[in-house]
């Protein structure tokens, strides 16, 4: 898990190592790169260390050709990929990534994990600026006619190119807690979307997916393997690995599924969660009981390293706990997201949908919303486009779709964010195509 910034901006020169590194140290605790100007771009990376820790700084990799690549996140079947296409065994992903791309032999589709990665070719064309699947790790960037600029934060690429704060962006934030649609809260940073390639474009949707005659019912025990197999797939690691455990289904299949000897629950005392799972005398499980103060002081050093409203009091509460985790030596914390919105697991909303026959946008904003979202402002009359325009008719899997395409994304960030900034780098073991592929059906 890392963070990286690169850029062919025309204004590189005014770009500050101190002030990247003030901004995006925190998501590579492990060493940095320093500013790299290579074949007209400047590139950055931070490392925190999953896999091959003995490598040390290991980015931007920078080819004999000149061509590099920055990345974050994880490619969990780089061992399989490695023996496929080059009948040989990797300790790192990154280089089984470089080499996939070096040699033309990349499918996207083909990569389980969770990533964020940008390739520079030989002539100093970008050739690749992709995410994953379902949004996992993120990819903000920046274009004018400077040039274009990615990083895994946006507030760096804001520092940069004094960009105002986008109002549109506020009132997303206001009725759903993020701005879902607008990528970030400032003016001209997007963000890259799931499954898409800023060249290449679209490589999976999820829409697609659940849009479909070819469903076929699927056994329990297929949905038990995929399980397995999602638990199993994100405890490749090198680097010691905890759960994250509530009182929930999804945190305790994850339990049930895999041999952890590290768990961690969090909350206030008094707490349903965290007095539930004391009274269960859990092995290993270590219950952290947050006080006012210690929420107080995390709050305020969270928007001060983020720059930006965070979307839930639970951004904090992670936070803490990846904290004493990392006091444990643990580097990865496996989290349940991702199985309510596969599964249909918010109640209000799913069974709403199960009920109706024809979808109402109405309805759902009353369900969905924090705030009313009226009728005659620009957010009503996009969602009501981006309902319009999906293929899927059927109420239940229309809301399914919204829920995976512009909801997941946000949990995902939140979690991302809140363990980065503990030098904790945080896993969705039910959030991957192999459970995916089941649930859709």
């Amino acid at each position: 898990m890392c963070g990286f910034f690169i850029s062919n901006s025309k204004e590189m020169d005014s770009f500050s190592e101190i002030s990247i590194e003030k901004h995006l140290r925190f998501r590579g605790p492990d060493g940095s790169s320093g500013l790299i100007i290579q074949n007209g771009w400047a590139s950055y990376h931070s490392r925190l260390s999953i896999v091959d820790l003995s490598s040390g700084v290991n980015q931007p990799v920078i080819n004999h050709d000149k061509s590099q690549l920055v990345f974050n996140g994880e490619i969990l079947n780089f061992k399989d990929l490695g023996y496929k296409y080059f009948n040989k065994s990797y300790k790192s992903d990154t280089y089984l990534l470089n080499d996939l791309i070096v040699n033309d032999y990349l499918d996207l589709v083909e990569l389980d994990g969770f990533f964020a990665f940008v390739f520079i070719d030989s002539n100093g064309k970008l050739k690749h600026a992709c995410r994953d699947k379902f949004g996992v790790k993120p990819l903000f960037y920046y274009e004018d006619n400077n040039g274009i600029s990615f990083s895994s934060e946006p507030n760096i690429l804001k520092h940069f190119f004094s960009t105002k704060v986008n109002p549109k962006a506020i009132k997303e934030y206001k009725a759903f807690r993020a701005p879902i649609f607008s990528g970030s809260f400032f003016k001209g940073i997007k963000q890259i979307e799931p499954g898409n390639c800023y060249i290449k474009g679209e490589y999976f949707s999820a829409e697609k997916e659940l849009y479909t005659d070819d469903l076929q019912s699927k056994s329990k025990n297929s949905l038990t393997q995929a399980i397995e197999k999602g638990v199993s797939s994100r405890c490749v690691s090198d680097a010691p690995i905890g759960l994250l455990l509530s009182k929930g289904v999804d945190s305790n299949l994850i339990r049930f599924s895999g041999d952890f000897n590290k768990l961690y629950t969090v909350g206030f005392d008094g707490d349903e969660d965290i007095e539930y799972l004391i009274k269960e005398n859990i092995p290993n499980l270590k219950a952290f009981k947050v006080n006012e103060e210690q929420f107080r002081v995390a709050f305020q050093n969270l928007l001060k390293l983020r720059q930006e409203p965070l979307s839930v009091p639970n951004e904090v509460l992670l936070y803490l706990i990846a904290s004493e985790a990392k006091k444990d030596g643990i580097k990865v914390l496996l989290s349940g997201e991702g199985a309510d919105e596969f599964f249909g697991g918010y109640d209000r909303i799913f069974t709403w949908a199960s009920k109706i026959s024809q979808f109402d946008l109405d309805s759902f904003l009353k369900l969905y919303s924090y705030e009313p979202v009226s009728k005659n402002n620009f957010l009503y009359r996009y969602i009501k486009k981006i309902f319009q325009e999906c293929s899927i008719s059927d109420p239940f899997e229309l809301v399914r779709w919204f829920f995976i395409r512009f909801h997941m994304p946000v949990l995902f960030r939140r979690l991302d964010f809140a363990l980065m900034a503990a030098g904790v780098e945080g896993r969705e073991p039910l959030a991957n195509h192999h459970i995916f592929d089941i649930c859709k059906s």
